[in-house]
């Protein structure tokens, strides 16, 4: 019998990520054990254009867009540093990360050598707020991989 390998889920988006595995109490669940949620920050200023009223000038808008892509990929990190710390630790043999594709390349790009060794699958998709009950669907075929 092919003893089968310990795989870890991580379903992220831009502000939460869960590490998720196969329930061991219904065989065809799967279940949440960690969640992790970016800090909440302040909005600077309002998304939208703002004109001057004395010319056409814009101000504000590529502020307020350049802000949320650096909050988002500050939070892929510290994902990716989580991950790192658990391939150090031995913690799992095999990662598959689903995520929106933007968020699922700023996590990989920061995976070190022992956590890319063990990445076995991505899916671009988000499904950060998709109920476990429901992941099955998607995640069953990953583990077959």
């Amino acid at each position: 019998m092919t003893a089968h390998l310990k795989i870890q889920f991580v379903v992220a988006d831009g502000s939460r990520a869960r590490w998720v595995h196969r329930s061991e109490d219904a065989a065809d669940d799967f279940t949440t054990t960690r969640e992790m949620k970016a800090e909440h920050r302040e909005p600077g200023h309002p998304q939208g254009m703002v004109f001057q009223s004395f010319g056409s000038q814009r101000f504000g808008v590529e502020e307020a867009d350049e802000a949320v892509r650096r909050h988002r990929e500050t939070f892929a990190r510290a994902v990716a540093d989580e991950i790192n710390a658990e391939a150090s630790r031995d913690a799992f043999e095999r990662l598959a990360i689903v995520a929106p594709s933007h968020t699922l390349a700023a996590i990989t790009e920061h995976l070190n050598a022992a956590a890319k060794t063990r990445l076995v699958h991505t899916l671009a998709k988000d499904l950060g707020k998709t109920p476990d009950h429901e992941l099955g669907g998607w995640l069953r075929h990953l583990e077959l991989g």
